[in-house]
């Protein structure tokens, strides 16, 4: 994956998190009661969790670090650099398991399963967003140092 590309990914999680941020307002009568609400939750949480599985690839490929087999093992394989928390890569994790079912299974997820997840995990997004950031910035400052050395 190029930077550029990965700077498109970097762009579109705040702008999912604001929309989210929107529906997350809403109270479940009101939410379950639009699937436009339903549609466009599950599509964001996607995009989001999606973007994310890409950064951290993007991030282990630059590192040097395995090559993840499947999408999870971004979160593991970070984890063991001890750039993620254990407590923080289960709940990672979990939400990786959450994107595979929505794009698996589409049709059968539950109304108030996904509210209640749009209620909980959009902090979930925003702080692997920060970490992933954080690490971006923390390894382009290094190699720009080594270049000028």
């Amino acid at each position: 994956m190029r930077k550029a590309d990965v700077q498109s990914k970097l762009e579109i999680i705040p702008e999912n998190i604001e929309k989210l941020e929107l529906l997350r307002a809403k109270d479940y009568q009101e939410f379950r009661s639009d699937f436009r609400n339903i549609d466009s939750t599950l599509h964001r949480l996607q995009t989001s969790i999606q973007s994310l599985i890409d950064i951290g690839s993007y991030i282990i490929a630059q590192l040097g670090l395995k090559t993840p087999s499947f999408s999870a093992e971004v979160i593991e394989i970070l984890a063991q650099a001890e750039f993620i928390s254990p407590e923080d890569q289960e709940r990672y994790i979990t939400m990786i398991q959450f994107r595979n079912r929505v794009v698996h299974l589409y049709n059968s997820v539950d109304v108030e399963v996904l509210f209640g997840i749009l209620q909980e995990e959009i902090n979930d997004i925003r702080m692997l967003y920060r970490t992933f950031l954080e690490i971006i910035e923390a390894h382009e400052s290094r190699h720009k140092k080594e270049e000028r050395e």
